[in-house]
């Protein structure tokens, strides 16, 4: 039989020495790795999810390193919440959830990471140069109820996205927006104010604006929206401001406008509006400020206006108006500016009954 070849058996001391080196080299690893679940759980935490946010914002929004947003730094990953135009929850101590930065020289445009924001409820932006679209991605904060992006440069529509939102306040006035505004908006169940002046906008109003019980002020003016005036919106029992002046919508004036117990601004002045100034059953009506000047409306002006006591300015210049002016006006005893020029009424007629306003360059 032949004999096997045996292997080398190293001493028992050997072995010893070399299990503890291998448990001593586990030990010293284990205690330098981190898990790969803690990794992520630390890497894709909330509050360091909030700073790169900033960051990604901070590359996007400006391209000026010594600009206002200079001092949002990459290596301060524990104070972005005292950052200037950051504002951190008093709860969540480190996320974010408002961002001021009104006129703060921001000339990029606003990224879609923003929306990595969860917790935001206010983006204050007005008075800056930037340019780009609307991300569509707002519309995935939840909790936004206050949106101003005015005075800038973006263009493209207004994005439907935004009625998935808690927003009360939008003001997007002063931009170069075009298209429609989405009908989307008017579901937003909590809009207070809307304001979409000096634009592009093109077609009509919302037949659903109008809808939420909070709706205090609208002020689409200066664009080129055209059709009626929704009923909705005239029979909003909480509106306080409707301003539609310079668009091109038509149609007669809602009567709802003239007899609503909370308007005090109605500026409908520059459109295309025909028919007759509606009659005023309210006499505890608020309304302060009237403006229908250059319309296509016809008619007498109605002694009824007189029931406006709380009228501060009344402008029905550049329509079609005749007849007699009621003496009722010059007894509003509030009023301080009347406009009744370039209509078909009696010269000097309103002077005579009251030396303090005039019906000047009416035609006869």
């Amino acid at each position: 039989m032949c004999d096997r070849q045996r292997r080398p058996v190293p001493p028992l001391g050997t072995l010893l020495s070399s299990w503890l080196l291998i448990l001593v080299v586990h030990s010293c690893l284990s205690s330098f790795a981190v898990h790969p679940a803690a990794a992520a759980a630390s890497s894709s935490s909330p509050s360091n999810t909030d700073f790169q946010t900033l960051l990604c914002l901070k590359l996007h929004l400006s391209n000026d390193p010594g600009g206002f947003l200079g001092s949002w730094k990459q290596n301060d990953s524990i104070g972005f919440c005292r950052w200037p135009g950051v504002t951190c929850s008093k709860t969540n101590t480190s996320r974010v959830v408002a961002l001021d930065l009104g006129s703060s020289g921001l000339n990029g445009q606003i990224p879609p990471c923003i929306t990595n924001l969860t917790l935001l409820v206010r983006i204050h932006f007005p008075d800056n140069q930037l340019s780009g679209q609307i991300p569509p991605e707002l519309g995935q904060l939840s909790r936004l109820g206050y949106l101003n992006l005015s005075s800038n440069s973006l263009s493209g529509s207004i994005p439907n996205t935004l009625s998935s939102t808690y927003l009360e306040v939008i003001d997007l006035e002063s931009n170069k927006l075009s298209g429609g505004i989405p009908g989307e908006l008017g579901m937003l169940r909590n809009l207070s104010v809307l304001n979409l002046a000096s634009n592009s906008l093109t077609g009509n109003i919302p037949i659903s604006l109008g809808s939420s019980t909070s709706l205090v002020s609208v002020v689409l003016a200066n664009n080129t929206l055209t059709g009626p005036i929704p009923s909705v919106l005239a029979n909003c029992s909480s509106l306080q401001v409707l301003n539609l002046v310079s668009n091109n919508l038509g149609g007669g004036i809602p009567p709802a406008l003239f007899n609503s117990t909370s308007l005090r601004r109605l500026n409908l002045g520059w459109n295309n509006f025909n028919g007759s100034i509606p009659d005023v059953s309210n006499v505890d009506s608020p309304l302060q400020y009237l403006t229908l000047s250059v319309n296509g409306l016809t008619g007498t002006i109605p002694s009824s206006l007189g029931n406006f006591s709380s009228l501060r300015l009344l402008y029905l210049a550049a329509n079609h108006f005749q007849g007699s002016i009621p003496v009722s006006i010059s007894k509003l005893p509030n009023l301080q500016e009347l406009d009744i020029s370039y209509n078909y009424l009696p010269a000097r007629q309103l002077s005579r009954q009251n030396p303090c306003f005039s019906s000047q360059r009416n035609q006869s």
